[in-house]
């Protein structure tokens, strides 16, 4: 319509004006004939015109109306979103204290339980570097009196030993390391080995002789012998046993009991009941 009327705003001016004219000329007859029939051509051709502006007005306005519609609309959904991150993260931080309070709770049962005395640490970091290398960074030192030498237990079995100490921190080196090695025996049927780091993750059990029972499944506890862990403490389940390439041991695998790549706590056993070192000493 807005185009039609610029197309031809000339001749609709120029008709304007002429029934302009005509309702001056007609304005002092007396009588209805000449004001109606002005009137009337008047309504015919404004008429539209006013129609048109009227509409474009009110699209302008349902437009206006509309748009800021929209933008409280999309201030509402951004709040609310602002709200869902918000709720989001604090349920995330309910879930990791409560996981928190749960492991503390079973760490805190097993401490208590035990017959010697430790020391809670938390993992500041695991290193699984070349050579099949498995350490743990801890974050207790000398300070805490954490020395070398001592084991690192959880509430699903050992763990490992420290190996290095600063006085804020120090490094343990995990059950599966390839450099581990712990005097183990049978829990049932008490055949003495020795359990080694395979690197990956898993443990081998070394010198038992192939006459020896051994079954899958059965309990590898330490056996107190070295002066570091002790006695009895779980290392883990056999997972499989076969016959060694030297027909003489067996091949015996164990699977850890203590979940080794999920550890964020452990304990350290500062005092396990065994004499101190001189190595230890010079340590302190």
């Amino acid at each position: 319509m807005i185009t039609l009327l610029k197309r031809h705003q000339i001749i609709i001016a120029s008709l304007l004006l002429c029934l302009f004219s005509l309702h001056l000329a007609s304005a002092d007859r007396k009588g209805t004939g000449g004001t109606v029939l002005v009137k009337g051509l008047l309504d015919l051709t404004v008429a539209p015109v006013q129609s048109a502006i009227l509409q474009t007005k009110n699209s302008f306005k349902e437009l206006w109306q509309g748009y800021v519609y929209l933008v409280e609309v999309n201030q509402e959904n951004e709040a609310l979103r602002k709200d869902v991150n918000r709720l989001v993260e604090e349920n995330n931080k309910l879930k990791e204290e409560l996981w928190l309070n749960m492991r503390l709770k079973e760490l805190l049962a097993f401490k208590e339980s035990a017959p010697f005395s430790t020391v809670a640490a938390g993992i500041l970091g695991f290193n699984r570097g070349a050579g099949w290398i498995r350490t743990v960074k801890l974050n207790k030192g000398t300070k805490d009196g954490i020395n070398v030498d001592m084991p690192l237990l959880s509430p699903d079995g050992v763990v490992g030993r420290v190996v290095e100490v600063s006085r804020h921190t120090s490094t343990a080196l995990l059950l599966n390391d390839p450099r581990s090695n712990i005097d183990v025996i049978l829990q049932r049927t008490r055949v003495k080995g020795v359990v080694e780091g395979n690197g990956t993750g898993g443990l081998i059990l070394k010198y038992v002789r192939l006459l020896e029972d051994v079954q899958v499944g059965a309990r590898v506890v330490t056996a107190g012998h070295s002066g570091i862990f002790p006695k009895g403490l779980l290392v883990g389940e056999v997972r499989a046993v076969e016959k060694g390439e030297d027909n003489f041991f067996n091949y015996i695998e164990v699977k850890p009991g203590a979940n080794l790549k999920k550890l964020e706590e452990v304990l350290i056993v500062t005092d396990n009941g065994y004499p101190v070192t001189t190595k230890d000493k010079t340590l302190r």
